[in-house]
C-alpha cells in the first residue's frame, strides 16, 4: 500500500539530501527513498562501519536482529561521530528493548513493525536537530573548493590525478585507501580504519601490508607522475596526507 501512495507529508523531498545507512530491515528502503532519501542497505555492523568510513552519512538505522555485536559496545562505536544520528528498529515483543536502547545511546527506537510514514517522520524530526550539514552538502562543499595541494581522486576514485596533471589509474586496495586518507586531509587515519576498508576479516591482516601499499603506491606515483605523493607514516598511528 504504501509503496504506490504519495508521501502524506513534505512531498518527495521531505528527506533529501540525507543518506540513510540500513542494516537489516530492507522493507523499508522504497518507503524512504519515496521521501528524497539516499538509502544504502547493508547486510551487517562490520559491512556499515567500513562504509562509514570512506563514504559519510546522516543517519543509521540498525535493525537489532542484524546486530551481531553487543548493543552497547556498538552504540559506543557509532557515538564517536557526534553528527550521526541512530536509530534502532527492536523486538516489539520485548517491551524493555526500546528504554534499553535509549539508554545506551540511540536516538530514536521503534518497534521493528513501524509503519514506514511514521518511520519517514520521526528520521525527519531527527535531521532538525542534528547539527552540521547533511553529508552530501558537505561533499558538494568540498568537491568545490581546489583540489588538495593539486591532488585529486577522479573517476570514482579510481584514477590519481597528480599536481603534474598525469592520472595514475589505482588498484582496489590504492583506491580504499587513498579515499580514507583524502577525504581525513587534516587527520591521521588510524592503522585500524585503513585495515577495515582493506579486508572484509581485519583479525586476519598483517599491518605491514599496510607498508608495502603505501612503500608500492609511493614508486608508482613517482614514477607515473613525477611527483611525490604526500602521505606520511605515523609512527604508531596510522597515515596522514601532508600538504
Amino acid at each position: 500500500m504504501h509503496l504506490n501512495t504519495a508521501p502524506p507529508f513534505g512531498g518527495a523531498s521531505a528527506l533529501q539530501p540525507l543518506r540513510i545507512w540500513i542494516v537489516g530491515k530492507l522493507d523499508v528502503v522504497l518507503p524512504l527513498e519515496r521521501y528524497g532519501a539516499q538509502v544504502h542497505a547493508l547486510d551487517n555492523l562490520q559491512s556499515l562501519y567500513r562504509e562509514l568510513a570512506i563514504v559519510p552519512c546522516d543517519i543509521v538505522l540498525i535493525d537489532v536482529a542484524y546486530a551481531e555485536d553487543s548493543l552497547a559496545v556498538t552504540l559506543e562505536h557509532l557515538r564517536r561521530r557526534e553528527d550521526l544520528g541512530i536509530v534502532l528498529l527492536v523486538d516489539e515483543e520485548r517491551p524493555q528493548a526500546i528504554s534499553h536502547g535509549l539508554w545506551a545511546g540511540a536516538d530514536i527506537c521503534l518497534s521493528q513493525h513501524t509503519d514506514p510514514d511514521l518511520l519517514a517522520a520521526k528520521l525527519y524530526s531527527l535531521r532538525r536537530r542534528l547539527p552540521g550539514e547533511p553529508a552530501q552538502v558537505q561533499e558538494a562543499n568540498l568537491a568545490a573548493a581546489p583540489a588538495n595541494g593539486g591532488w585529486a581522486l577522479e573517476s570514482d576514485g579510481w584514477d590519481l590525478r597528480a599536481p603534474s596533471n598525469q592520472v595514475l589509474a589505482l588498484t582496489e586496495a590504492e583506491r580504499a585507501f587513498l579515499r580514507l586518507v583524502f577525504s581525513n586531509p587534516t587527520e591521521t587515519v588510524a592503522r585500524e580504519s585503513l585495515i577495515a576498508v582493506l579486508t572484509d576479516q581485519p583479525w586476519n591482516f598483517d599491518p605491514h601490508r599496510i607498508e608495502v601499499l603505501v612503500h608500492r603506491l609511493r614508486n608508482r606515483v613517482k614514477s607515473g607522475t613525477q611527483c611525490t605523493l604526500p602521505i606520511r607514516a605515523i609512527r604508531g598511528a596510522g597515515y596522514r596526507l601532508t600538504l
